[in-house]
């Protein structure tokens, strides 16, 4: 069983919850938590900057961040977007917005699923599944 909340704190976008949650129901699939919990909370580059600053120490733009509150027999998260930088790789990466999303939700699964991208073994082996799993889920319409 999914709990999905989401917060949109911009005025510009749209999402469909309900898509969301099934992409994400079918990534949990593989797993094996009894219970989740996933709060995303959709922002813009200043709010995810001052995150990153306050959290790891990095004053740099970024996408996507994962906070897991209990990560056991339950996951408990909140999964930070910025809606910003979506756009902005969406047009460098020449693919759609809703693309972009997808991406984004499914690489900050796989953080909380125990991925990383710290150095570049972990970076290939990490972007190899994340790609996998966006071909696989490329039609759900999230937006």
């Amino acid at each position: 069983m999914i709990n999905l909340k989401i917060n949109n704190l911009q005025k510009d976008f749209s999402y469909q919850s309900k898509s969301i949650e099934h992409l994400c129901s079918e990534i949990l699939t593989t797993q094996n938590y009894e219970h989740v919990t996933l709060t995303f909370i959709f922002c813009d580059d200043t709010q995810l900057n001052k995150l990153k600053i306050k959290y790891f120490n990095e004053d740099v733009l970024t996408d996507v961040l994962a906070f897991p509150f209990k990560n056991d027999t339950k996951l408990e998260a909140e999964i930070y977007i910025s809606v910003d930088r979506a756009k902005e790789n969406s047009k460098q990466n020449g693919v759609t917005l809703n693309n972009e999303i997808i991406r984004l939700i499914i690489h900050a699964l796989l953080h909380l699923f125990g991925y990383n991208d710290r150095d570049k073994k972990s970076k290939k082996i990490m972007f190899q599944k994340q790609e996998e799993l966006v071909s696989e889920f490329a039609n759900i319409n999230v937006l």
